[in-house]
């Protein structure tokens, strides 16, 4: 089958799943990260493991997979958790007594649960962050907002979509000037710029479906920000993959690679739009901690 036709029938299948288990939110849509993390943390494992870094697969899955679990229940219990699980890893290699590349061992271990646990566990956060009362109260009675989590999920995720599509189609139509060669070969200056721009108007529609309860200044800087992350963690992803001279992380996702593939963008993306939301909600006096 051709890899185009590939990527657009798993867009067509995925996407409805997507958005059914973004709406249910609660246990459903914190299964369906969890299902991510281990998914695309078990692809980052094989290519930690390219560079024969030492890694404890089994420690990092187990703590990638509790740290979603522990976001669930708010980002202390989150924080909580990644102390906790940084301080096993380094326990773990203190009883077993091994000092051979101890540091570099390490770090791949804590690389491992920050990329891929730590990050997209603020996908739960995000999705759950009018379980803040004050949040929940000022989204409601300022913002329009009934559903605060379930319009921040489908805001960010859309965008991040629509730039990469955006960034391909432009880059394919008029993309000359090189992005980044040495990192990714086929993005470009103009591509990237099309994609932006279709990402802030894909955030100005999103917000006209829900009834616009932003204003149209705050939803274009959100769009912009959104689209920024999301290049940045497609490069970032691209450049893990080019450092062990592979082209995809998985197979998994007929046309678009492996899951680590098709979420890069959105390991950064839902960090950095959550702590944007969240600061964007204290500056208008609402308790966010």
């Amino acid at each position: 089958m051709d890899n185009h036709l590939s990527r657009i029938l798993t867009v067509l299948f995925g996407l409805p799943l997507v958005f059914i288990l973004i709406y249910l939110g609660g246990v459903w849509f914190l299964g369906f990260v969890l299902i991510v993390i281990l998914l695309a943390q078990l692809e980052l494992l094989k290519i930690l493991e390219m560079r024969n870094y030492g890694v404890k697969s089994v420690l990092i899955i187990f703590v990638s997979i509790l740290l979603g679990v522990a976001a669930f229940f708010g980002y202390f219990y989150l924080s909580l958790m990644f102390a906790i699980g940084v301080i096993m890893i380094l326990l773990l290699q203190l009883m077993k007594g091994e000092m051979d590349d101890i540091i570099l061992k390490v770090s791949a271990a804590v690389f491992g649960i920050t990329y891929i646990g730590w990050l997209l566990s603020h996908a739960i956060l995000l999705r759950n962050i009018d379980n803040n009362p004050d949040i929940k109260m000022f989204a409601e009675n300022f913002q329009g907002l009934g559903e605060a989590g379930f319009f921040y999920v489908i805001f960010v995720v859309a965008c991040t979509f629509v730039n990469d599509i955006g960034a391909y189609y432009t880059g394919k139509w008029k993309g000359k000037e090189k992005l980044l060669p040495g990192i990714s070969p086929g993005k470009t200056v103009e591509g990237t710029i099309g994609g932006i721009v279709c990402a802030i108007v894909a955030g100005i529609i999103v917000n006209i479906i829900f009834g616009s309860p932003l204003s149209y200044l705050w939803v274009m800087a959100l769009g912009f920000v959104v689209s920024l992350t999301a290049i940045c963690g497609d490069l970032v992803e691209s450049m893990i993959k080019r450092s062990v001279g592979i082209k995809d992380s998985g197979r998994i996702l007929p046309g678009h690679g492996g899951f680590l593939d098709r979420f890069d963008s959105l390991i950064f993306v839902f960090p950095v739009s959550y702590y944007f939301i969240v600061l964007s909600y204290a500056f208008n006096g609402v308790e966010i901690f």
